[in-house]
C-alpha cells in the first residue's frame, strides 16, 4: 500500500484513495463543497486544493489518487491562499443573508469563511440577482442567489435515483439549477438534496423557518416508515420531533432515506392518547391498573383466555414483543395470537419496501416464526362469528381497508372486554373498555430487526408524553397488579434475557464520513 506524507504526518492507505480522504485518515480537514463521498467527483468548486511536493499547480484534493512517497501539504500559504480566493469568488455573488437563512448553523460555506477567509469583501457594484424561494419541486424550495453550483443535487438526480431532473441554465454568473421543461424535482428521495446542499440554495419545505438548528438535540435512531429501518438523526427541540435527517450505514441506507419516511415524524405527535382511560374516564396509573386486573380477573375465569384474542404488533420493538408474549403466555394464560400492523404500500428497488412496519422481522424472531399467528382477517371472523370474548391489542393499526375496518368496530361491540394499548386516540379508542397510552419510539430505547434481518437499537430521544409509558413497562405493571409478577425493572434487562450474545455487529450505528 502507498505511504503519502501530510502536513509531516506519514500514513499508509490503500491504493485508489483520495488525497481528501487520505488527509480525513491522518487528522487534516481539507475544504469542500462539490465532494461527496457517493457521488461522482467533478472536481469543479476548487476549494480543496492542496500543494503537492514537485507539482507546480495545486492539485484538487477530491480527484488526485495518492502515489507512493507523496508528500503533500493543505496548510501551506500558497493553499491558504488559493482557499481564501475561492471563497472571496463564490461570495462575489452571495447575499450573505445568514441571519435569515434555514441553513445558518450547519452551512459550509458559513463555516469555511469563519475558517478560511474572515476577510471584508472588496465589491462594491450591485450583486447579481436570482430567483428567490423558487418551487423547485413539492417538497424542495430553490434559492438561486445562494447557490454555488457544485452540481451535487444534479449528480444525485443523475446516479442515486436515476431520475435526471436536474440541469444548470444559462452560463457565467447567471447560471442557475433547473428542472428541465415540463418537470419538477418529485422524486421519492428529493428531499436528500437539501440535504447534501452545503449551502442554503436547496431547503425543505416542512423544515423551513421552523426550528434554528442550534436549538436542535440530535439522537440516534431508526426510520418506522418501513422494515428497511433507514438509520437517522432524530432532530428534536422542547420535546418535539424537528424532522428527521439520514445517517449513515452502509449497511442498511447508505447515505439516504425517502421523503415519505422522513415525514413519518408527524406521526409522533397526531392525536395522541396521553392518560389512561376507563370507560372514556381519564385515571392514573394506579387506578386504572387496579381496574385492568380487576376485569382481567373477571374474563378470564372459568377459562376465558381460550376466547381471549391478542394482537401482537410489528410497529412494536422487540422488547415490547418480548414481553407481549411473556404477559399473554405467562399471566393471562393465552396463546391465541393476531397479527397486526399496517398494510403494505408501494415499494421500489432502493431503500422503500412495500412492508410499512419497521419490526416484521423481529416479531418473528420473538414469536419463533409468523406460522403460529393468527391473520387479522381471521380475527375479523372470528369476532363477527362470536368466538371471542375478550381482545388485547397493541397499536390501532391493523391491514384492513375501510370496509373492512368498519367492520371491525362494529364487531367489538360483542366484546365483553378490549383493552387497546396504543400511541393515538382513534375509532378503537373510543370502543375500548380500557385505552392504556404508549410511548412512541422516541421517548423510549429499544431494537427493531429490518427486513434483512439487521439488529438495529433505537435510543430514547426525550421523556414521555404525558402518562405514556412504553408497552413493556405497562406489561409488568399488569402484571404485578395481576398477583403475577414479571420482574424487569429496566429495558437493558429485557435486552440481556433476550439477546444473550453480544449483538455489536449488527449496531446500528456507524462511523459518519
Amino acid at each position: 500500500m502507498p505511504k503519502v506524507t501530510i502536513n509531516g504526518t506519514e500514513i499508509e492507505v490503500e491504493k485508489g484513495t483520495t488525497l481528501l480522504r487520505a488527509a480525513a485518515q491522518a487528522g487534516y480537514e481539507v475544504p469542500h463543497f462539490c465532494y461527496h463521498p457517493a457521488l461522482s467527483i467533478p472536481a469543479n468548486c476548487r476549494m480543496c486544493l492542496v500543494e503537492v511536493e514537485g507539482n507546480w499547480k495545486l492539485q484538487p484534493a477530491c480527484y488526485s489518487e495518492v502515489t507512493d512517497g507523496m508528500v503533500v501539504n493543505t496548510k501551506s500559504d500558497r493553499v491558504v491562499k488559493a482557499q481564501k480566493a475561492v471563497l472571496e469568488f463564490i461570495l462575489v455573488n452571495h447575499p450573505v443573508d445568514c441571519p435569515i437563512c434555514d441553513q445558518a448553523g450547519e452551512c459550509k460555506l458559513q463555516d469555511y469563511y469563519m475558517a478560511y477567509d474572515a476577510q471584508e469583501s472588496r465589491l462594491r457594484t450591485e450583486k447579481q440577482s436570482k430567483v428567490k424561494v423558487f418551487p423547485i419541486g413539492p417538497e424542495v424550495l430553490y434559492d438561486g442567489e445562494r447557490c454555488i453550483l457544485c452540481t451535487r443535487c444534479v449528480r444525485f438526480c443523475e446516479e442515486i435515483t436515476g431520475t435526471n431532473e436536474l440541469t444548470i441554465v444559462q452560463r457565467g454568473d447567471s447560471a442557475e439549477i433547473r428542472t428541465f421543461p415540463g418537470r419538477e424535482l418529485d422524486n421519492d428521495y428529493s428531499v436528500c438534496t437539501a440535504d447534501i446542499c452545503p449551502v442554503g440554495a436547496l431547503t425543505s419545505r416542512d423544515f423551513r423557518f421552523k426550528c434554528r438548528v442550534w436549538l436542535l438535540s440530535s439522537t440516534d435512531s431508526v426510520c418506522t416508515g418501513c422494515s428497511r429501518g433507514c438509520n437517522i438523526h432524530l432532530e428534536h427541540f422542547r420535546n418535539e420531533i424537528q424532522r428527521y435527517r439520514p445517517r449513515y450505514n452502509p449497511q442498511v441506507n447508505d447515505y439516504w432515506m425517502c421523503d415519505a419516511g422522513r415525514l413519518t415524524y408527524k406521526e409522533a405527535h397526531e392525536d395522541r392518547l396521553l392518560r389512561p382511560m376507563n370507560n372514556g374516564v381519564q385515571l392514573n396509573w394506579h387506578a386504572v391498573g387496579e381496574a385492568t386486573a380487576d376485569k382481567l380477573r373477571r374474563v378470564l375465569k372459568d377459562d376465558g383466555a381460550a376466547t381471549m384474542a391478542f394482537v401482537v404488533s410489528p410497529q412494536a420493538s422487540c422488547e415490547d414483543l418480548f414481553l407481549a408474549r411473556e404477559f399473554a403466555t405467562k399471566v393471562l394464560g393465552t396463546t391465541n395470537f393476531y397479527l397486526g400492523g399496517k398494510a403494505d404500500g408501494d415499494s421500489d428497488d432502493f431503500l422503500i419496501e412495500a412492508d410499512k412496519n419497521p419490526n416484521r422481522e423481529g416479531l418473528s424472531q420473538v414469536f419463533g416464526g409468523l406460522d403460529d399467528l393468527k391473520t387479522a382477517v381471521q380475527l375479523l371472523q372470528d369476532l363477527e362469528e362470536g368466538t371471542l370474548s375478550s381482545l388485547y391489542m397493541m397499536e390501532s393499526h391493523l391491514p384492513f381497508d375501510s370496509g373492512e375496518r368498519t367492520r371491525f368496530i362494529d364487531a367489538l361491540d360483542q366484546l365483553d372486554l378490549f383493552i387497546l394499548q396504543a400511541q393515538h386516540r382513534s375509532d378503537l379508542a373510543a370502543k375500548a373498555h380500557l385505552a392504556l397510552p404508549t410511548c412512541s419510539h422516541a421517548e423510549t430505547s429499544g431494537t427493531f430487526v429490518n427486513s434483512q434481518g439487521i439488529h438495529q437499537r433505537f435510543d430514547q430521544a426525550f421523556a414521555p408524553h404525558g402518562q405514556s409509558l412504553p408497552h413493556w413497562q405497562i406489561f409488568t405493571r399488569l402484571s404485578k397488579a395481576l398477583d403475577a409478577p414479571l420482574e424487569y425493572t429496566f429495558v437493558h434487562q429485557v435486552q440481556k434475557e433476550m439477546f444473550p450474545a453480544p449483538e455489536e455487529e449488527d449496531d446500528a450505528a456507524q462511523p459518519a464520513e
